[in-house]
Formats: C-alpha cells, sequence, structure tokens
C-alpha cells in the first residue's frame, strides 16, 4: 500500500468510524442515564401519592364521626406508616392525635401498634 492509501484508511478510520462509535456508546450510555433518572423520578412521585392517599384515608376513617373504627384497618394503616421515613414529622403529629379508647381485642393490639409506630419514627435520624 502507498503512503496515500495509508493516509486514506487513517482518515476514514479515525475521522469517521472510530468517532461514530463513540458516538453510539455516549448515546447509550446517556439514555441509559436519564432513563434511570426518570425512573427514580417516577418512583418518587409515586411514593409522596401513595402517602398522601394513606393520610386521607386515615384521616376519613378517624373523623368520620362513628364511634366505632376499624381496629384491623388502624393497624393496617399504622404499619404502613412506617415506610414513609421521610414524612415522620407529619406522621407523629398525626399520631399524637389519635386516641384510642376500649378495652377490645383490637384496641390493645392498635394501641401498641401506635405506641411502636411512634417509636420508631422518633428513632429515626433525620438526613
Amino acid at each position: 500500500m502507498s503512503a496515500f492509501e495509508w493516509a486514506a484508511v487513517g482518515l476514514i478510520l479515525f475521522g469517521m468510524v472510530i468517532p461514530f462509535w463513540l458516538m453510539t456508546a455516549f448515546a447509550v450510555i446517556n439514555y441509559d442515564q436519564n432513563r434511570r433518572r426518570a425512573t427514580k423520578q417516577d418512583k418518587r412521585q409515586s411514593f409522596v401519592h401513595e402517602y398522601v392517599e394513606l393520610s386521607t384515608k386515615m384521616n376519613e376513617m378517624l373523623s368520620s364521626g362513628k364511634d366505632i373504627i376499624a381496629g384491623p384497618a388502624l393497624v393496617a394503616y399504622l404499619r404502613e406508616l412506617k415506610k414513609y421515613p421521610e414524612y415522620k414529622d407529619m406522621s407523629i403529629l398525626f399520631l399524637e392525635s389519635i386516641s384510642i379508647t376500649g378495652d377490645g381485642r383490637f384496641d390493645d393490639i392498635a394501641r401498641n401498634e401506635l405506641k411502636s409506630t411512634e417509636v420508631y419514627l422518633l428513632g429515626l435520624n433525620d438526613d
């Protein structure tokens, strides 16, 4: 091969082929990072909506004006609050407003769960 042919091969290789594959690799990496970021934001937004829905349902159940509240539902809601440590300050304020009166089995379980949830949330570090 002559010097001209080597120069032509070098220009094609270093001027077109390698930059094309580098741009392709960078585009794939950038796409993957953007997809992960979008997925994380979608999960975070869903997380916020789940907490709002949980707190709304708890508030509706507790302020319904009924003397009898479904004990198992209250226990399930209290256990769910542990999944949202980011909102512990609001959850603790909400838990402090709940008073459980009664001497039934579910009342005892709900009282214990209320206390354990409050202790759990108070024990979390602020991040």
